[in-house]
């Protein structure tokens, strides 16, 4: 009985591993808060699917940099973990071209609610922008606005949802840090 079940176990992890080469979700990330200008998050492929995890407290911020290749339409989001909506602290984004021009500002002031199946987390979300940017290096800067205390948000990048294997157990072990708030 134990092997037959050994067994299912085994044949369901190697189906789920082949079968995750597309799946419905953003790829986490952890920001290692807060990382500035000096020390920028790059995010690899804007128009894959990405979500960066970070922690600020007000004056603080976070840099990611990014480079377009070629016209794209890129979604972006900020999210705020619904657990979290006592602290009246909230993530702001503002995304410039490379000339520092502003392109867009994400908050959460009319926030919509957003419930992510793989980590079970329930989410306050600004609504999507679809950027349509240029070729061109980009920035966007997160920081937190009101409150006193530090706060968790999420930013969400791109849309092409992809897994490589070699990401997998990492995924999982996000999964597992993402729905506990162990970042």
């Amino acid at each position: 009985m134990i092997a037959i079940a050994f067994a299912v176990l085994v044949v369901t992890f190697v189906v789920g591993v082949f079968s995750a080469g597309t799946a419905c979700a953003h790829d986490p990330r952890f920001a290692c808060s807060p990382r500035g200008a000096e020390h920028p998050i790059t995010v690899p492929d804007p128009t894959k699917s990405w979500a960066y995890y970070g922690d600020l407290a007000p004056g603080e911020t976070d840099r990611y940099v990014f480079t377009v290749i070629k016209p794209a339409e890129i979604p972006a989001s900020l999210l705020l973990d619904a657990r979290d909506a006592a602290n009246p602290a909230r993530p702001v984004a503002v995304l410039a071209d490379r000339a520092g021009h502003v392109v867009k500002q994400l908050d959460l002031r009319a926030p919509v609610q957003f419930d992510e199946p793989f980590s079970r987390v329930h989410y306050l979300s600004s609504p999507t922008a679809n950027l349509h940017l240029a070729p061109g290096d980009y920035t966007v800067d997160v920081t937190m606005r009101g409150g006193s205390e530090p706060q968790r948000y999420t930013l969400a990048i791109g849309a092409d949802e992809r897994f490589s294997l070699t990401e997998i157990p990492f995924v999982l072990g996000a999964i597992y840090r993402i729905h506990n708030r162990k970042f």
